[in-house]
């Protein structure tokens, strides 16, 4: 278990929680006068601090509205009934991937244990044995899942996460620079731009898309994350992308979801294709010209649907 007793005096600024949860000020503000919760403290200049523990739950209920749930019917629950809703969310039909290969690993008692490098050696490793597709849907995707679920119920201090999600990176894209590239750059089709809206601060989804396309033959350009849209725009543009792959986890609204993709799709030239994926929910009301990306395994199906709909232009007689 985690020692918070040296971090139970520690507060956070209502910029820093807005940052840390996803919830915007102004909402913060309406729950305290509407539903009494967050109660922050005051200091000195009369600035909201907001104690861990309401941070923590505020986290809970950003998950539990994430999944469908009304704040006004959670915001003034008690933490532990809020715990008891996102169990029951879980449920047994979202348990993760070979679980039995993740377990293994016991990568949550190194993190907990502060032990980065055995960490970082052992999915190396896993990595090296089941080559990087396998390693992708069986161990990174069930492994990020476990981790931020540990986090949200408060298991794994925000540093710890941090440190987690850093060393995952660090492996990925070992594994996707790796990849072998086609012999030559324009026969790696299509070419996929990665990003995530400005309000979607979580990465980690679209590195492992990221890598699964890159095992596919995609030509992959990714610009991290929280791109403004005019932004992605000009660089499916400057980088003639064929497709471009948004993430999504449960942090952006429905409607901040929703009205991104509406945008981006009438913005974006006819012959571009718009992929998304990842656990926001809004992502079932996607509309159908939007190709939603269900498993990280289904990217393959979806590169091969494209290839099937755009075949390369026939070679010309003479050309090196």
């Amino acid at each position: 278990m985690n020692d918070r007793t040296a971090s139970s005096a520690l507060r956070m600024n209502i910029a820093a929680v807005e940052r840390d949860t996803g919830i915007p000020k102004d909402t913060l503000r309406v729950w305290e006068r509407r539903y009494g919760f967050p109660q922050p403290l005051r200091d000195a200049m009369d600035e909201r601090q907001y104690p861990l523990d309401q941070v923590e739950k505020l986290r809970l209920i950003k998950r539990l509205m994430g999944a469908g749930h009304r704040p006004g019917r959670i915001v003034g629950l008690p933490t532990e009934h809020l715990d008891a809703l996102a169990r029951a969310q879980e449920g047994p039909a979202q348990a993760p991937i070979a679980r039995t290969q993740a377990q293994s690993l016991h990568d949550l008692q190194l993190i907990k244990q502060h032990d980065a490098e055995k960490l970082r050696r052992e999915l190396v490793q896993a990595q090296m044995r089941l080559g990087l597709g396998r390693f992708v849907t069986e161990i990174a995707a069930p492994l990020v899942t476990e981790v931020g679920e540990a986090w949200m119920r408060g298991d794994l201090e925000i540093f710890e996460e941090h440190l987690f999600s850093e060393i995952m990176h660090r492996v990925l894209r070992a594994g996707i620079a790796a990849v072998p590239g086609t012999e030559s750059p324009a026969a790696a089709r299509p070419r996929v731009l990665l990003t995530t809206m400005p309000q979607e601060p979580h990465g980690m989804g679209l590195l492992m898309a990221e890598a699964m396309l890159a095992l596919e033959g995609c030509h992959c350009v990714s610009l991290g994350v929280q791109t403004p849209l005019w932004n992605m725009l000009l660089a499916v543009q400057a980088h003639r992308s064929d497709v471009l792959v948004l993430s999504f986890s449960g942090v952006p609204t429905q409607t901040q979801v929703l009205d991104a993709l509406a945008e981006l799709r009438d913005k974006l030239p006819a012959h571009v294709a718009l992929w998304a994926g990842g656990s926001s929910p809004a992502l079932k009301r996607a509309a159908p010209d939007i190709q939603v990306t269900r498993t990280l395994g289904s990217l393959a199906e979806a590169v091969a649907a494209w290839r099937s709909a755009h075949p390369s232009p026939p070679a010309v007689d003479g050309a090196a």
